[in-house]
């Protein structure tokens, strides 16, 4: 019940986000466009493809609540993966855009940025960032979850940094009131170039994370080894070893041994070898994830 109630209020979450930020990227598109704001449109652009993060995230969701553990053992955590790898690829290259063009309006302030429009969809932004903050903080409360976690850290990521680009916008239409236009313009262009340095950073972040969660590769000769010591150390517990198949995801060993039993046996009992052999497995390999199938031993000819 309570892995239900977790898939349903992700479901509500991530819906909820992803449908608030696809009218706030527009504002940001419009008011970057009308304010000649370097800055307003560097964080419209990671707004869009933010979109294309949390639209992966709801996909997910829905996934998740029609998860078949029997079927699909290790989940549908790859879904999650490669959004983050996406949101990646695509934001290095806008990224060094916005790099090279703040680092030219340094150089040559552009025309006088409105910094009073500017700020105007950087309000309901940093609204909509603190209101999904304290939901996913209520989430992670309550749930064990690395979707919840992620949630967290993203929209804990987003109240800052709405509240730095408005401390920005602030500055910038107080020293063009002072009359100090030119260092208010290279306010603007100062913080366009953070942007696109923490968008860089973010990026290389995500594909470093995400490739080596999708890309599996085998597992290591000695880890294998660990696993037919601890099948060997149980071995009155089942009656045949099947199929082992094994593979490393990231971090974590994943790993589905098929085991033979009489057709007395009770449920209790394997799931009781399950967790030992993981319990043994963990202490040697780490972050595993065990998964036993069960096969009825054929009768005796």
């Amino acid at each position: 019940m309570r892995a239900n109630n977790l898939v349903e209020e992700l479901g509500r979450l991530s819906l909820q986000s992803l449908f608030t930020l696809v009218p706030l990227t527009g504002a940001f598109l419009l008011t970057g466009y009308f304010s000649n704001s370097l800055t307003i449109v560097s964080v419209a652009l990671d707004s869009g493809f933010a979109i294309i993060v949390l639209l992966f995230y709801y996909i997910s969701v829905r996934a998740m609540r029609s998860a078949d553990p029997i079927r699909f053992p290790h989940g549908t955590g790859k879904l999650e993966n490669f959004s983050g790898f996406l949101y990646g690829a695509l934001t290095v290259p806008i990224a060094v855009y916005i790099f090279f063009a703040a680092v030219s309006s340094l150089l040559q302030p552009p025309e006088q940025v409105q910094f009073n429009i500017a700020q105007l969809p950087m309000i309901p932004s940093l609204i909509r960032s603190f209101y999904f903050y304290m939901f996913a903080r209520r989430l992670a409360r309550s749930y064990a979850s690395p979707l919840v976690d992620s949630f967290v850290a993203n929209f804990r990521v987003s109240t800052w940094f709405d509240l730095l680009v408005i401390t920005a916008m602030a500055l910038g239409f107080v020293l063009e009131r002072l009359g100090a236009g030119d260092a208010a313009s290279r306010v603007d262009s100062l913080f366009s170039l953070g942007i696109s340095l923490y968008m860089l950073g973010t990026a290389a972040s995500e594909l470093t994370r995400n490739f080596r969660v999708l890309i599996d590769l085998p597992m290591p000769e000695e880890d294998q080894l660990a696993i037919i010591r601890a099948l060997a150390a149980e071995f009155e517990s089942y009656e045949q070893i099947g199929v082992i198949r094994t593979r490393r995801s990231g971090m974590h060993r994943l790993i589905d041994v098929e085991l033979f039993f009489s057709r007395s046996v009770e449920v209790s009992i394997i799931a009781a070898l399950n967790q030992r052999l993981e319990d043994r497995l963990k202490q040697s390999l780490g972050d595993i994830r065990l998964h036993i199938v069960v096969r009825e031993m054929p009768a005796a000819a």
